[in-house]
């Protein structure tokens, strides 16, 4: 009889903006044992599409996220960091600033 076994990670997703209805930023970011891994989101990019990317790739993904509305201060650097990172000065000066506001999903898929 064998184990199974499961690897775990969370897909971090910056909040819309109310008033403008966009996204904060269009990326999500994919935390995992060994820190964050920023994705770019293509302009017209869904949620639903983000998750059934995942769910192809073996992802089960909750379907209920955690608010996140003030990550710790070290949890801040790493989102401002990878964040930074992911912009690669592509986007223009409105697109920039600390993003704090997050729905984050669970996620978990076997090991072979």
């Amino acid at each position: 009889m064998s184990t199974l076994s499961y690897e775990y990670a969370r897909l971090w997703v910056p909040l819309y903006d109310a008033n403008t209805l966009s996204v904060a930023r269009p990326v999500f970011l994919i935390e995992a044992a060994d820190g964050f891994e920023g994705i770019v989101a293509e302009k017209n990019t869904t949620l639903i599409g983000v998750l059934n990317d995942f769910g192809r790739d073996g992802w089960r993904i909750d379907t209920t996220p955690i608010r996140v509305t003030a990550p710790s201060p070290e949890f801040q650097l790493l989102i401002d960091a990878t964040l930074d990172e992911v912009d690669g000065g592509s986007l223009s000066d409105a697109d920039s600033g600390a993003v704090n506001e997050f729905d984050v999903y669970g996620m978990r898929r076997e090991l072979p």
